[in-house]
């Protein structure tokens, strides 16, 4: 069930009402409120598609089946099963064949509830946590702002709240609100609105200048952070309403200095994930440097592996472990380049890694790539554009802005508008400060409403898409 669509804020309306009104039965409370969550966790999921709900079963039987042996048991056999057995239908429908791919549908979320299931396994394992019982294991599995894409939880963090009573909080109602509108706005002002530009460009890459590769390239490092972070946003946002605390997901990471603090700030849950699960696991950091640099790789070939089975995804980790493992063998020298220098640099290295992201296929990625380096011989073209066909024509040729959906020159206006939009409310968070949490009430309300303005306008002119990471 889509987070933007008339059906989840009826099942959501329904929800808070009957949610918040089970505490005035103060003996039945916190069971009522628990048995909602998880029949509503349950519908929310079915309602995207019902024939993926056995796989969202599967990982639940599985997970409370291999805990409730390795509480009484820690046998690392048992332990290798029990992910193997969690990982078959996420291996299967990464890695099916080609041909069998056509005729399947990817089962909304897997990829996110079976890494969090695993976590739960290897921490019951650990004796980080107890074996709950099945009901609070389909809970934690299934808990509905996180199931289709994150934030990955953690048993730690989320079975405490998921036995506890929560009552109605005006503030984290408020703060809940206030979040997910502000990931709305990311999705339909910004991602949506650029999404159109990058998909035209992408569809035709032999025909694009570099110019618009260039663009392109750049828009969508903006895209998907706001598409993702958005949809995180969202999630968080409907979580805190309820009272539920899941964390952060996204920390401005295009601030970031080095790529080793962009994925300390980018997918938080994800990252914390292959950091505990992955890298820890090999050794981490605690062992010789050339060990050290096998873990880097083996970790991000995870990531890239995890995000999926084309080989422009492998080399997609490959390319961030690669930087990594660059930044360690210089961090002596690096470390004396000035900040904005290294957050310039940063962004451009993320942006060059992301075309192995967007792209089909490494050929296309490559071809972006070499269209990119054309820019000298694309630039006298220009020129001679300018000549003959006038500086407008000419750079709306360039920059291939005769994109209808996305709506030529006002269309790269409007998009430029709400990038700085994002870029100051980015750099106003990074103070500590926020507009929509001003003590001034004039601001306060003058950001809600030019919030809301903004929505309902992109919402009516902008086409909108699904969440990227759905695909994942």
């Amino acid at each position: 069930m889509p987070f933007i669509s008339l059906s989840f804020e009826i099942f959501f309306i329904i929800l808070v009402c009957l949610y918040h009104s089970a505490v005035y039965f103060e003996k039945y409370a916190l069971k009522l409120q628990r048995f909602l969550l998880l029949i509503a966790s349950f519908v929310f999921y079915a309602a995207t598609n019902l024939r993926f709900l056995p796989f969202l079963l599967y990982a639940i039987i599985v997970s409370y089946i291999s805990t409730q042996f390795l509480q009484k048991n820690k046998n690392k056999t048992i332990l290798f099963i029990a992910i193997i057995a969690d990982l078959l239908p996420l291996l299967f429908f990464k890695y099916a064949p080609i041909d069998w791919k056509g005729h399947i549908l990817f089962p909304l979320g897997l990829s996110f509830f079976t890494f969090q299931s695993i976590s739960y396994i290897v921490d019951v394992y650990k004796s980080k946590i107890e074996a709950q019982s099945l009901f609070d294991t389909a809970l934690f599995i299934s808990f509905f702002p996180c199931v289709s894409s994150g934030p990955i939880q953690r048993a730690e963090n989320l079975f405490p709240q998921l036995q506890k009573i929560h009552r109605f909080d005006y503030e984290s109602a408020t703060d809940g609100l206030k979040l997910f509108a502000w990931g709305l706005f990311k999705k339909l002002c910004i991602a949506d609105k650029i999404a159109p530009y990058v998909n035209f460009v992408y569809a035709d890459i032999a025909d694009m200048s570099a110019f618009a590769l260039l663009t392109a390239v750049f828009l969508y490092s903006f895209q998907i952070y706001a598409d993702f972070s958005g949809y995180s946003d969202m999630a968080i946002g409907i979580a805190k309403y309820l009272g539920f605390d899941i964390g952060k997901n996204f920390d401005k990471p295009y601030f970031s200095t080095s790529i080793s603090e962009f994925w300390r700030k980018w997918h938080i849950s994800l990252s914390s994930w292959l950091r505990d699960y992955v890298y820890f696991s090999l050794g981490g950091s605690r062992v010789a440097l050339p060990r050290v640099y096998f873990n880097l790789m083996a970790t991000f070939i995870v990531s890239g592996v995890w995000h999926g089975s084309t080989g422009n995804f492998v080399l997609w980790g490959l390319l961030h472990g690669a930087f990594q493992c660059i930044e360690k063998t210089i961090k002596p020298v690096y470390s004396k380049v000035p900040a904005t220098a290294k957050m310039i640099i940063t962004f451009i290295i993320i942006s060059f890694a992301w075309i192995f992201f967007r792209a089909d296929t490494i050929a296309d990625s490559f071809a972006v790539i070499k269209g990119i380096l054309h820019i000298h011989s694309d630039a006298f073209s220009l020129l001679q554009m300018k000549n003959t066909l006038g500086v407008k024509e000419a750079i709306r040729t360039a920059f291939a802005l005769n994109n209808a959906s996305f709506g030529g020159f006002s269309g790269m206006a409007s998009t430029l508008f709400v990038l700085l939009i994002l870029v100051i409310t980015e750099i106003a968070g990074k103070k500590g400060v926020s507009l929509t949490n001003s003590k001034h009430c004039v601001i306060r309300w003058f950001s809600y409403y030019s919030l809301a303005l903004l929505i309902i306008f992109f919402f009516q002119t902008s086409m909108t898409s699904n969440f990227i990471y759905n695909n994942f």
